[in-house]
């Protein structure tokens, strides 16, 4: 099952990056793999949290995904930050026109390695996830396969190509605002479970915060990988 975006979605995950800062650690890690002349694509930018982040890096940043409505809120939440060389646009992958110094695909999914490396002067960067566990609903309801370390490592070996890969663990949890939020999270994310097992899940999982905002955390240490895989 792919990941789909939706109002509740949208406010959930714009709560976690607020909260925990994901995307601005990730960008540090990614950095240094850019000059402060490149042009970057961001394939697939969603909300554009790691598009924010990694602009004022690089002297253009072209973000483009298929869904208009979070194109929209990542337009809206832009412009306000003043990234001047920040522009965001209705894109497809398999569309992909022009060359940049490197594109990027943030857990993207299925990617044609090959053909995002045509686009690419310098390196194509991707961030997968490190295995297709989940710490934020019950394990047995995880349902969307996600792409993997191991997995890629497996693609690239039979192209042939060259890589770095550098391994980090992220705090990546989702803070919430209430009991009854939580609940209506882990269902959003496993509709089949039971109210016992939810209920089960969040009292071993839930931690409390003693923030007022966000009283309640499900806490998440997102394991990832970073592939550079460079132009040969």
């Amino acid at each position: 099952m792919a990941f789909t975006w939706d109002e509740k979605n949208i406010k959930w995950f714009l709560d976690a990056a607020e909260y925990t800062g994901f995307y601005r650690d990730l960008a540090q890690k990614i950095i240094p793999y850019l000059e402060p002349g490149d042009a970057l694509c961001d394939v697939g930018c969603g909300l554009g949290r790691l598009a924010f982040a990694l602009a004022p890096h690089v002297a253009s940043l072209t973000a483009i995904d298929v869904n208009e409505v979070v194109l929209d809120i990542l337009k809206r939440d832009a412009a306000p930050l003043g990234l001047t060389n920040l522009h965001a646009g209705f894109g497809d992958a398999a569309e992909l026109s022009g060359v940049f110094d490197v594109v990027l695909l943030c857990f993207f999914g299925e990617t044609d390695t090959p053909g995002m490396l045509k686009h690419s002067r310098r390196s194509l960067i991707r961030v997968v996830n490190a295995d297709n566990r989940t710490n934020l609903y019950p394990e047995q309801y995880r349902s969307r396969v996600k792409e993997t370390v191991a997995g890629v490592r497996k693609e690239l070996a039979s192209l042939n190509l060259e890589y770095r890969l550098d391994e980090y663990a992220i705090e990546f949890g989702q803070p919430l605002r209430n009991m009854e939020d939580a609940k209506k999270y882990v269902l959003q994310n496993a509709p089949e479970a039971s109210d016992a097992e939810v209920s089960g899940f969040l009292d071993e999982r839930l931690q409390q915060t003693g923030r007022d905002d966000y009283p309640l955390y499900l806490p998440n240490k997102k394991e990832l990988g970073v592939f550079i895989i460079d132009k040969q």
